[in-house]
């Protein structure tokens, strides 16, 4: 006997709903920082505004340990309710590319800050990535400098020094990802530097190799190189 429409469309929004709830369940934060020096140097990304020579954020990621792509339901992003977090969200996590932040900020909103609710609102949300961003004990450039691993367009890193300098100076092992140089397509540079937290937003944890980590035993990290920055409009 056939099933009606009406009991099969139930058991489809049903169905959704259930892999809807368990997609969106995270087990950990991905904190994401990126270096604009080396975003703005690669070869897929042309800036059109000049990048700060600081760590700034690309966004808070809910992740999982599987590695796969969280599915959350829309919520609407609300620029009113950060309202008060604009000045810092301005400093701390800029549009380096195009210099519309706030379109950035809705764009890690929708893609990533929604998984994240609940247990978090938007506010919350915001707020939390600011709170790690600006906590000087996770401050990377001068965890890095005080290492004597500061920036250089001329001295190769190792993986092992950029990962032990955080490490020592946090407790737990940060995660690296690179990119590739424009001027010199074989150069892997650093881009981002992730540090990795418990879904509370508080706790520092260990990343593990489900942070996506791509960078080589031996990279550089650009300092101050030539940009070709470019007046039309790019990609985020």
């Amino acid at each position: 006997m056939a099933k009606s429409p009406s009991i099969v469309s139930i058991f489809n929004f049903v169905f959704v709903v259930l892999i809807l709830c368990v997609n969106a369940q995270f087990d950990y934060f991905q904190m994401v920082q990126q270096w604009p020096p080396a975003k703005c140097s690669s070869v897929k990304v042309r800036c059109h505004v000049q990048p700060p020579t600081m760590f700034t954020i690309h966004g808070l990621w809910p992740s999982n340990y599987s590695n796969a792509r969280l599915v959350c339901a829309p919520q609407p992003f609300n620029p009113t309710q950060i309202a008060a977090l604009r000045p810092q969200l301005n400093t701390y996590w800029p549009d380096v590319i195009q210099g519309k932040n706030q379109q950035f900020w809705q764009h890690e909103w929708d893609r990533h800050g929604i998984c994240s609710n609940p247990p978090f609102n938007q506010l919350q949300y915001f707020q939390i990535t600011l709170n790690i961003r600006t906590n000087h004990s996770y401050d990377l450039l001068t965890i890095l400098n005080a290492a004597g691993l500061g920036p250089s367009d001329t001295n190769i890193r190792e993986y092992k020094d950029i990962e032990g300098a955080i490490q020592a100076a946090t407790g737990k092992k940060p995660g690296l990802r690179c990119n590739i140089n424009a001027q010199s397509k074989e150069k892997k540079q650093l881009l981002e530097i992730i540090l990795c937290f418990d879904k509370d937003g508080i706790t520092l944890i260990d990343c593990t190799e489900f942070a996506g980590i791509t960078c080589p035993p031996q990279f550089v990290w650009p300092d101050r190189q030539p940009l070709n920055l470019v007046s039309t409009d790019g990609e985020l």
